[in-house]
């Protein structure tokens, strides 16, 4: 996946109205037709139908809480959009592409840091044999060092650290 989701910021956006406002009905014409063209890519109520005919079916009880009250049904259509941020990409629907969702951890972001500097840290470097080679010869480098260190012997602290590289 390329960099440029806008999911962020217009995940962002539908916070900051859900905030500011008390329901779809409240919404200014101009953030309104914003939300439309550039975030739903469809009519507020073509969401809210599809929303409406999801919990039928799932859960009625979240359906009559948002009859009941507008800042929950404008909850409801905003949760479409983050519901189906996360499975556009999985469908691989290049439509909606600006708008993926992909779940990560602090893995990832630890991987990130691990590879900065490397030949990995290029995207099109990272392989999975890459990986595997440097995440299993990292390992055994590691806990080779680990265990010299344990049966007493003195260990810089350089013998605890493992750059990427590449290896066959």
């Amino acid at each position: 996946m390329k960099r440029g989701t806008l999911f962020p910021f217009r995940a962002q956006r539908l916070y900051e109205l859900y905030c500011r406002h008390t329901g779809l009905d409240d919404l200014p014409a101009g953030e309104r037709a914003m939300l439309e063209k550039d975030v739903f890519q469809a009519p507020l109520e073509e969401i809210w139908r599809q929303t409406r005919e999801h919990f039928a079916v799932r859960d009625p009880a979240e359906l009559a809480r948002a009859e009941a009250d507008p800042r929950h049904r404008m909850a409801l259509v905003f949760r479409w959009y983050l519901f189906n941020a996360a499975r556009w990409p999985m469908l691989d629907d290049s439509t909606r592409r600006h708008d993926f969702q992909v779940w990560c951890g602090p893995a990832m972001g630890a991987f990130n840091d691990w590879v900065k500097g490397s030949f990995l840290e290029a995207a099109e470097n990272r392989t999975v044999e890459q990986i595997a080679r440097n995440l299993l010869e990292g390992a055994a480098v590691v806990t080779r060092a680990q265990q010299m260190r344990t049966a007493g012997l003195p260990v810089p602290a350089a013998a605890f650290t493992w750059v990427p590289r590449r290896l066959a």
